[in-house]
Protein backbone atom coordinates (compact mmCIF):
# COMPACT_ATOMS: atom_id res chain seq x y z
CA UNK A 1 0.00 0.00 0.00
CA UNK A 2 2.85 2.40 0.78
CA UNK A 3 4.19 2.03 -2.77
CA UNK A 4 0.73 2.67 -4.21
CA UNK A 5 0.30 5.79 -2.07
CA UNK A 6 3.75 7.01 -3.10
CA UNK A 7 2.86 6.58 -6.78
CA UNK A 8 -0.46 8.39 -6.40
CA UNK A 9 1.29 11.26 -4.63
CA UNK A 10 3.88 11.29 -7.42
CA UNK A 11 1.13 12.05 -9.92
CA UNK A 12 -0.31 8.69 -10.98
CA UNK A 13 -3.82 9.72 -9.91
CA UNK A 14 -5.45 6.89 -11.88
CA UNK A 15 -4.03 4.45 -9.35
CA UNK A 16 -6.21 6.02 -6.67
CA UNK A 17 -9.04 3.83 -8.00
CA UNK A 18 -7.24 0.81 -6.52
CA UNK A 19 -7.36 2.45 -3.10
CA UNK A 20 -11.07 3.22 -3.52
CA UNK A 21 -11.87 -0.36 -4.61
CA UNK A 22 -9.87 -1.81 -1.72
CA UNK A 23 -11.37 0.33 1.06
CA UNK A 24 -14.90 1.07 -0.22
CA UNK A 25 -16.50 -1.99 1.41
CA UNK A 26 -15.12 -1.05 4.84
CA UNK A 27 -16.13 2.59 4.50
CA UNK A 28 -19.58 1.68 3.19
CA UNK A 29 -20.15 -0.70 6.10
CA UNK A 30 -19.16 1.92 8.69
CA UNK A 31 -21.25 4.69 7.19
CA UNK A 32 -24.41 2.66 6.52
CA UNK A 33 -24.38 1.35 10.08
CA UNK A 34 -24.13 4.87 11.46
CA UNK A 35 -26.64 6.59 9.15
CA UNK A 36 -29.13 4.01 7.84
CA UNK A 37 -29.83 6.25 4.82
CA UNK A 38 -28.59 4.79 1.54
CA UNK A 39 -28.31 8.01 -0.49
CA UNK A 40 -26.66 9.94 2.32
CA UNK A 41 -24.35 6.96 2.86
CA UNK A 42 -23.30 7.00 -0.78
CA UNK A 43 -22.60 10.73 -0.58
CA UNK A 44 -20.48 10.33 2.54
CA UNK A 45 -18.56 7.37 1.10
CA UNK A 46 -17.79 9.45 -1.97
CA UNK A 47 -16.79 12.44 0.18
CA UNK A 48 -14.57 10.16 2.25
CA UNK A 49 -12.51 9.24 -0.78
CA UNK A 50 -12.41 12.86 -1.96
CA UNK A 51 -10.99 13.77 1.46
CA UNK A 52 -8.58 10.82 1.36
CA UNK A 53 -7.28 11.98 -2.02
CA UNK A 54 -7.01 15.62 -0.95
CA UNK A 55 -5.17 14.72 2.27
CA UNK A 56 -3.18 11.73 1.05
CA UNK A 57 0.03 13.69 1.55
CA UNK A 58 -0.80 13.86 5.28
CA UNK A 59 -0.88 10.07 5.68
CA UNK A 60 2.15 8.88 7.66
CA UNK A 61 3.87 5.96 5.96
CA UNK A 62 3.98 2.85 8.09
CA UNK A 63 0.66 3.51 9.84
CA UNK A 64 -2.51 1.52 9.17
CA UNK A 65 -3.96 3.11 6.02
CA UNK A 66 -7.34 1.39 6.43
CA UNK A 67 -7.69 2.78 9.93
CA UNK A 68 -6.89 6.26 8.63
CA UNK A 69 -9.53 5.99 5.87
CA UNK A 70 -12.15 4.65 8.30
CA UNK A 71 -11.42 7.52 10.72
CA UNK A 72 -12.09 10.03 7.94
CA UNK A 73 -15.41 8.29 7.20
CA UNK A 74 -16.43 8.26 10.86
CA UNK A 75 -15.62 11.96 11.21
CA UNK A 76 -17.74 12.81 8.17
CA UNK A 77 -20.64 10.79 9.59
CA UNK A 78 -20.34 12.56 12.94
CA UNK A 79 -20.38 15.93 11.17
CA UNK A 80 -23.52 14.91 9.25
CA UNK A 81 -25.25 13.68 12.40
CA UNK A 82 -24.48 16.95 14.18
CA UNK A 83 -25.73 18.95 11.18
CA UNK A 84 -29.00 17.04 10.95
CA UNK A 85 -29.53 17.24 14.71
CA UNK A 86 -29.09 21.02 14.54
CA UNK A 87 -31.60 21.20 11.69
CA UNK A 88 -34.17 19.12 13.58
CA UNK A 89 -33.57 21.23 16.68
CA UNK A 90 -34.07 24.50 14.80
CA UNK A 91 -37.31 23.25 13.27
CA UNK A 92 -38.60 22.07 16.66
CA UNK A 93 -37.68 25.40 18.29
CA UNK A 94 -39.34 27.32 15.47
CA UNK A 95 -42.52 25.28 15.84
CA UNK A 96 -42.46 25.84 19.62
CA UNK A 97 -41.87 29.54 19.06
CA UNK A 98 -44.88 29.80 16.78
CA UNK A 99 -47.09 27.78 19.10
CA UNK A 100 -45.98 29.80 22.13
CA UNK A 101 -47.23 32.95 20.43
CA UNK A 102 -50.68 31.37 20.51
CA UNK A 103 -50.68 29.57 23.84
CA UNK A 104 -53.34 31.22 26.01
CA UNK A 105 -56.07 28.78 27.02
CA UNK A 106 -58.96 31.02 25.96
CA UNK A 107 -57.62 31.71 22.52
CA UNK A 108 -55.60 28.57 21.84
CA UNK A 109 -57.99 27.01 19.36
CA UNK A 110 -58.50 30.24 17.44
CA UNK A 111 -54.77 30.94 17.35
CA UNK A 112 -53.90 27.40 16.30
CA UNK A 113 -56.41 27.78 13.48
CA UNK A 114 -54.81 31.11 12.52
CA UNK A 115 -51.40 29.44 12.45
CA UNK A 116 -52.76 26.59 10.33
CA UNK A 117 -54.44 29.09 7.98
CA UNK A 118 -51.27 31.13 7.59
CA UNK A 119 -49.22 27.99 6.98
CA UNK A 120 -51.76 26.77 4.43
CA UNK A 121 -51.79 30.12 2.66
CA UNK A 122 -48.01 30.25 2.56
CA UNK A 123 -47.79 26.67 1.31
CA UNK A 124 -50.22 27.63 -1.44
CA UNK A 125 -47.69 30.18 -2.67
CA UNK A 126 -45.01 27.51 -3.16
CA UNK A 127 -44.38 25.89 -6.51
CA UNK A 128 -46.06 22.50 -6.94
CA UNK A 129 -42.66 20.77 -6.81
CA UNK A 130 -41.65 22.54 -3.59
CA UNK A 131 -45.03 21.84 -1.97
CA UNK A 132 -44.83 18.17 -2.93
CA UNK A 133 -41.23 17.92 -1.66
CA UNK A 134 -42.23 19.36 1.74
CA UNK A 135 -45.29 17.12 1.98
CA UNK A 136 -43.29 13.97 1.20
CA UNK A 137 -40.40 14.90 3.48
CA UNK A 138 -42.22 16.26 6.53
CA UNK A 139 -45.77 14.89 6.42
CA UNK A 140 -45.02 11.46 5.01
CA UNK A 141 -41.54 11.50 6.61
CA UNK A 142 -39.83 9.96 3.59
CA UNK A 143 -36.02 9.98 3.38
CA UNK A 144 -34.49 12.34 0.82
CA UNK A 145 -33.69 9.54 -1.63
CA UNK A 146 -37.38 8.54 -1.81
CA UNK A 147 -38.51 12.16 -2.09
CA UNK A 148 -35.95 12.63 -4.87
CA UNK A 149 -37.23 9.56 -6.70
CA UNK A 150 -40.82 10.78 -6.43
CA UNK A 151 -39.82 14.18 -7.81
CA UNK A 152 -37.55 12.76 -10.48
CA UNK A 153 -34.64 14.82 -9.13
CA UNK A 154 -31.26 14.05 -7.61
CA UNK A 155 -31.07 13.86 -3.80
CA UNK A 156 -28.91 17.00 -3.71
CA UNK A 157 -31.35 18.92 -5.91
CA UNK A 158 -34.16 17.70 -3.64
CA UNK A 159 -32.30 18.95 -0.55
CA UNK A 160 -32.02 22.37 -2.19
CA UNK A 161 -35.71 22.39 -3.08
CA UNK A 162 -36.69 21.50 0.50
CA UNK A 163 -34.30 24.05 2.01
CA UNK A 164 -35.52 26.83 -0.25
CA UNK A 165 -39.16 25.91 0.37
CA UNK A 166 -38.62 26.00 4.15
CA UNK A 167 -36.97 29.41 3.87
CA UNK A 168 -39.85 30.69 1.71
CA UNK A 169 -42.40 29.37 4.23
CA UNK A 170 -40.54 31.00 7.12
CA UNK A 171 -40.39 34.35 5.30
CA UNK A 172 -44.06 34.19 4.33
CA UNK A 173 -45.16 33.24 7.83
CA UNK A 174 -43.07 36.02 9.36
CA UNK A 175 -44.81 38.52 7.12
CA UNK A 176 -48.27 37.07 7.80
CA UNK A 177 -47.87 36.75 11.57
CA UNK A 178 -46.81 40.41 12.04
CA UNK A 179 -43.94 39.33 14.28
CA UNK A 180 -40.66 38.47 12.60
CA UNK A 181 -38.97 35.39 13.89
CA UNK A 182 -35.23 35.65 14.23
CA UNK A 183 -33.46 32.27 13.92
CA UNK A 184 -30.45 33.62 15.81
CA UNK A 185 -32.67 34.26 18.85
CA UNK A 186 -33.15 30.55 19.39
Amino acid sequence: MNELIRRVLAGEAALFGSIVRTYSPDVLRIVILMLADRVLTENIVQQTFVNVYEHLHEFRQGEDFGRWVRAIARNLVRDELRRSARERGRMARYRSYLLSKFSSDDEAERREQRLADVLSGCRGKLSPVAAKALRLRYEEELPFNEVAAALGRSPEATRQIVTRARMALRQCMQEQMDEPWNESSI
